[in-house]
């Protein structure tokens, strides 16, 4: 059995990703990950509408204003329908015109606020999937012409496999990078992949991930800049290969290129937030206009008043709550925000399938006899002839 974190340098990539004891390590551990955020069935009405989970309506999110105003209707309106304060104070109906207004206006900055949030969370989803279909690119076209399947191993074979591993060790440094997990990626994510001390020192990079696609370049550079046995052999390189190599070498690179902007993408809505002075204005407004509401509506509505405000308060503050919960979305332990551990997942185990198929098939070479369907329909009557016959 192969111990990924302390692999000989010696073992290729397949050989110690594909183990069975390596690849239920890491798939344990993002798997645990990933029951944090369980997905939903969004058919179900019954499920969603009648939700009662705090976590996945964020009610954390607005949990404290949502209790302020509930509690000013509460008061106000015990005071009021207690006599304790003379109707004429509490005469405010004359507002009614103003308010409509008001919530018109407030209407629209909460519905611009949710679709903004909306987007964003979007654009990370989708820089994150661009990361892991990268990724698998990356892969199969480094395997592909480095052609590493055929039982020799060469300077170029073994920069393929320092490649990919490092590849895969991108994608969960990113998802590390951006959660904010200083420790860095924990040593069953890349079980069978990096060794302790390689994990260390990427996480120890004061930009993990652009150290792990720092070095995929490296190896680009070390399997396709004139290294290869019939160069070294030779002496000389033959035009026709040196083009090759400039091809791919641009082509991987232009990938490592790709990656490297998906994650500056996340970078950058990381760190940048919706104007504040928009989120200033929208709070201040929402809250003065749901705390008003008990004294605007109390006279008409009585001890309805309680009700009816915390059905409101409920509603709109749930919008910017939800807009708050989704504007960031790389939090391990919120429901609402991107299952990366389950994207790595399937990353790996696209990976996994590739250097299989590498190894298996290096150059998409088919197999077996075909047959034509006329002889397939000759057997097929035979068979029921037979079968016939028998009975």
């Amino acid at each position: 059995m192969l111990d990924g974190a302390n692999t000989s340098a010696s073992l290729r990539l397949h050989a110690t990703m594909l183990d069975g004891a390596n690849t239920r390590a890491r798939n344990e551990y993002l798997r645990n990950g990933a029951e944090r955020q369980p997905d939903y069935d969004s058919s179900s009405w019954i499920r969603t509408a009648l939700s009662v989970s705090v976590e996945r309506r964020a009610l954390a999110s607005y949990a404290y204003p949502l209790a302020f105003v509930n509690a000013t209707c509460i008061l106000w309106t015990v005071l009021h329908e207690t006599a304790t304060l003379s109707k004429r104070t509490t005469e405010m109906q004359s507002l009614d015109g103003a308010y409509s207004l008001t919530f018109s206006a407030m209407g629209f900055l909460l519905v611009f606020r949710l679709s903004r949030a909306a987007v964003r969370w979007w654009d990370c989803r989708a820089s994150f999937g661009a990361i892991t279909a990268g990724v698998r690119d990356f892969v199969d076209v480094f395997l592909i012409y480095t052609d590493g399947s055929r039982g020799q191993e060469t300077a170029r074979t073994r920069a393929a496999d320092d490649a990919c591993a490092w590849a895969c060790a991108f994608v969960v440094a990113s998802k590390a990078f951006l959660r904010g997990e200083k420790d860095g990626p924990a040593r069953d994510e890349l079980m069978g992949i990096l060794s302790d001390e390689d994990r260390l020192a990427m996480s120890r990079a004061s930009h993990p991930p652009l150290y792990a696609l720092s070095m995929c370049r490296r190896c680009v550079r070390r399997a396709f800049c004139g290294t290869s046995s019939s160069s070294v052999e030779a002496g000389r390189r033959d035009a026709a290969t040196a083009v090759e190599e400039a091809s791919v070498r641009s082509e991987l690179n232009k990938q490592c290129e790709f990656l490297a902007l998906q994650v500056g993408a996340l970078e950058r809505l990381r760190s940048t937030k919706i104007p504040e002075v928009y989120v200033i204005h929208l709070r201040t407004f929402l809250l003065l206009y749901l705390i008003s509401m008990p004294f605007v509506f109390v006279n008409r509505w009585g001890w309805g008043t309680i009700p009816a405000v915390l059905a409101v308060s409920f509603a709109l503050l749930g919008i910017e709550g939800a807009a708050t919960e989704c504007e960031i979305p790389f939090k391990p332990d919120h429901i609402n925000h991107l299952k990366m551990d389950a994207y790595i997942m399937g990353c790996f185990a696209n990976v996994s399938s590739i250097l299989e198929w590498n190894s298996d098939r290096a150059n998409g070479e088919r197999r077996g006899d075909l047959i034509r369907a006329d002889v397939v329909e000759e057997t097929k009557i035979d068979v029921k002839n037979s079968e016939c016959r028998h009975d």
